[in-house]
């Protein structure tokens, strides 16, 4: 059974959805996972067999996942902004990576923690911010409101590191966590669940892997996976290195099943608590990873690859199981559905649709379409292997752009101008392999998502 869109504007919805509400299931407890640079097509769930991730498959198959789960801006610390206050980058601010100098996201925001602390949830965070001005890796990010709501904080400084990664407590003090990095950080949000076991809680944890670099899972996860047997997508281009981009997949794919393996210890121990039955249990990504697709890497793309991410949830109490849903699901989405779950009110000031009632199974209508960008030139981690030879250099830069249930369309940056660059028709070309930009069956199509993407600028308040 799936939730199908249909012409209403995001105000529109929310009022409706609002009109039908329904009253609330006993207050949930929340914990959201969530990768860096997983893209959906990664995974059994999304696509493809080739990846071994059953606990992730068995987590789908009780709760419900999204087809089209977008990330509306394909970038670490964008994504993160969007997700915890439910806003668009224009409006929180976040229109870059987070690093050296830069302010970060503004303590004035609303966050999902700060929400949920005032309503009495204990709340915790562990693994990568990169939402502090203290360099990217976010190094000592002090007690107070640049945690945005977090008490319980676990964030490690040199997240990029495989093993023996590290946080700081509150006196300043490292500690070293020993071995491969998810699988301590898994560690700690258990002890922060342990703790709380018997009250609400809400942790968020958010790992580096699958992100580059690839090949450093633990050795029995790798030895799962042959560079030969790999298969490449379609969008692969046939001239590109493809023993290059074969044991780049290895190394991708050995990451997803060590993650799911964590994920599988999650569900054990909230099963051995005896609180899984009221327990909202999400994982997703913040973006995904071109992997080859188009001979590009890495993210911040206006292609599937890049914007489309698994976003699986379970919630027995609340869900109901077994369900995929064709429903346009965006970033700043999560936050106002977890609220709504929840039994919280969401605050005027978010820009996502509360989706809570859809997730419930109610006959509640999705949104029309999901605004897509990238603001400004690439930065520094864009643009991986840059002195390298680009295969598109038109991939880089900035975009704006709509994902519908059927089209995506993308108008590029030139200078104040946004041209038009992309239309693809995803139901018929599935592998975005044919731009439609200049075909005159598609002119009507284009007009009305050239129009929607204005809508969407006025939205975030660009224009």
């Amino acid at each position: 059974m799936t939730s199908n869109t249909c012409d209403l504007t995001r105000r529109d919805f929310l009022g409706a959805l609002g009109a039908a509400a329904t009253p609330r299931q006993t207050n949930p407890n929340i914990v959201f996972v969530f990768a860096d640079q997983h893209r959906n097509c990664s995974w059994p769930g999304g696509g493809d067999p080739q990846v071994f991730a059953p606990n992730l498959v068995n987590l789908a198959s009780q709760g419900a996942m999204f087809n089209h789960a977008i990330s509306n801006y394909p970038l670490c610390s964008p994504h993160r902004a969007s997700l915890l206050t439910g806003r668009y980058p224009q409006a929180n601010t976040v229109t870059k990576n987070v690093g050296g100098g830069d302010r970060g996201l503004p303590t004035s925001e609303i966050t999902i923690a700060g929400l949920l602390k005032k309503a009495g949830y204990a709340t915790g965070y562990v693994g990568k911010w990169h939402l502090h001005s203290s360099a990217g890796a976010g190094k000592i990010v002090p007690p107070g409101p640049h945690r945005h709501g977090f008490d319980y904080w676990r964030v490690c400084h040199n997240y990029r590191k495989r093993y023996d990664t590290r946080y700081f407590d509150d006196s300043g003090k490292e500690i070293v966590i020993p071995g491969y990095a998810p699988t301590g950080q898994m560690d700690l949000t258990m002890e922060f669940i342990e703790k709380n076991a018997r009250s609400l809680f809400c942790v968020f944890l958010s790992w580096h892997p699958p992100h580059a670099p690839y090949p450093e899972a633990p050795q029995r996860f790798v030895d799962m996976y042959s560079p030969e047997r790999i298969k490449l997508r379609p969008n692969v281009p046939k001239e590109a290195d493809t023993r290059q981009w074969r044991e780049s997949h290895v190394g991708y794919f050995s990451h997803v099943t060590a993650l799911d393996e964590e994920m599988g210890r999650l569900m054990k121990k909230l099963a051995q608590l005896g609180i899984a039955e009221n327990t909202i249990v999400c994982y997703s990504s913040d973006h995904g990873d071109m992997l080859g697709s188009f001979g590009l890497r890495a993210k911040r793309k206006p292609w599937e690859e890049s914007i489309n991410v698994p976003f699986v949830i379970r919630w027995p109490a609340g869900i109901p199981a077994g369900r995929r849903l064709d429903t346009l699901f965006s970033t700043v989405d999560i936050t106002p559905t977890l609220l709504g779950l929840a039994g919280q009110s969401v605050p005027a000031r978010m820009q996502g649709a509360d989706l809570s009632e859809v997730l419930r199974g109610k006959d509640a209508r999705g949104p029309e379409s999901a605004f897509i960008m990238a603001i400004g030139g690439a930065s520094a981690e864009d643009n991986e292997g840059a002195r390298k030879k680009r295969a598109a250099k038109n991939a880089e830069g900035g975009w704006r752009g709509v994902r519908t249930d059927r089209f995506t369309y993308v108008k590029k940056e030139a200078g104040r101008e946004l041209n038009p660059w992309l239309l693809y028709d995803n139901q018929k070309d599935p592998y975005q392999m044919r731009n439609l930009l200049d075909d005159g069956a598609y002119a009507l199509q284009r007009k009305d998502l050239d129009a929607m993407v204005g809508q969407w600028l006025k939205r975030a308040g660009e224009v």
